[in-house]
């Protein structure tokens, strides 16, 4: 008697042939996994965006009834030849350039001392990080009791020192500076994070060639430190130059944009002007001129960034 032993043959389709049809099987997949998204992205950011600009060219007025015409550029033109748009952007550019700076400096000395902390690194940490993890309208709710001239404890300590504290808030002199030092009291911590990291990463190899090699602690900060930490700089500064133009919920709540407009930043501008006088085009063109501001100033900060490192690198390899 002989054993038989079936055997089964599976057809398969030639290598080619296979890979196609799995290729667009995995095409219909992932539109299918993404057009959720997609539509979702659509509807609250490419629409509103595309109705911005739209609007930014007409004269959408709405306290006023009028029909809605096409002005072309004539918002933009307007708002470029107005003084309170230059003043606005110049108190934008005081805060960027001393907020920013500032903050990175705190932050960096910040994420150093809590990087030389043995035990409990992370408690002091998180510490740290409660201001940036309060809303804004808390923040500005908060600054705006503890600096109240009458009955805030500053100002009382102050006087009980013997000096004359200014109105802070309310005053044309220290009403931006008051605004500034809030926004570094937020938001260096979110620098000092990002800059920690950094720390965390450079291998502790390298500290030990360079003590072994008799670098002091300030060549070593110099020479090691502060190079390793460049593009964790760069990131935190280029984040923070582009939250320095969206700064409103405490100049509202602290100084409602002034006295007069010593504390108007462009965004307060364009708040006053689309929901303070209803002129939404000219809201619009506000809005887009910020935008054409933020990408020419990322850029050139990145240019910047980008050429001198090229110029390192020449300069090592020279």
């Amino acid at each position: 008697m002989t054993d038989y032993t079936p055997t089964l043959t599976i057809s398969r389709p030639p290598p080619g042939e296979r890979s196609k049809r799995e290729r667009a099987t995995e095409r219909r997949s992932t539109m299918i996994l993404l057009a959720p998204a997609l539509v979702f992205l659509a509807l609250m950011s490419i629409w509103p965006f595309a109705y911005l600009l739209y609007a930014s060219f007409t004269s959408y007025q709405l306290a006023v009834p009028i029909p809605i015409e096409w002005v072309g550029f004539d918002n933009f033109t307007k708002l470029l030849s107005g003084e309170r748009f230059w003043s606005s952007l110049g108190i934008t550019a005081i805060f960027a350039l001393v907020a920013v700076p500032l903050q990175i400096l705190i932050g960096l000395g910040l994420a150093m001392l809590i990087n030389s902390v043995v035990r409990g690194r992370e408690i002091y940490a998180s510490l740290f990080l409660i201001p940036m993890m309060l809303a804004p309208i808390i923040v500005g709710f908060s600054w705006n009791l503890f600096l109240n001239p009458i009955y805030g404890p500053l100002n009382a300590a102050l006087r009980g020192m013997g000096l004359s504290p200014p109105a802070w808030a309310q005053s044309p002199e220290w009403a931006l500076p008051t605004v500034v030092a809030v926004d570094i009291w937020q938001w260096t911590p979110l620098v000092m994070v990002i800059l920690l990291a950094g720390l965390r990463s450079i291998p502790p190899r390298i500290f030990e060639a360079a003590k072994v090699d008799g670098s002091s602690p300030v060549q070593t900060f110099f020479n090691i430190i502060l190079p390793m930490l460049a593009p964790y700089m760069v990131v935190a500064f280029v984040l923070r130059f582009i939250d320095s133009f969206k700064v409103f919920d405490v100049i509202y709540i602290l100084t409602r944009g002034g006295p007069g407009t010593s504390t108007q930043n462009l965004a307060y501008y364009t708040y006053d002007v689309g929901f303070g006088r209803f002129q939404f085009g000219s809201a619009g063109a506000l809005s887009i001129i910020q935008l054409i501001l933020l990408i020419v100033g990322t850029s050139l900060i990145l240019a910047l960034v980008r050429r001198r490192g090229v110029g390192a690198a020449d300069g090592g390899r020279s």
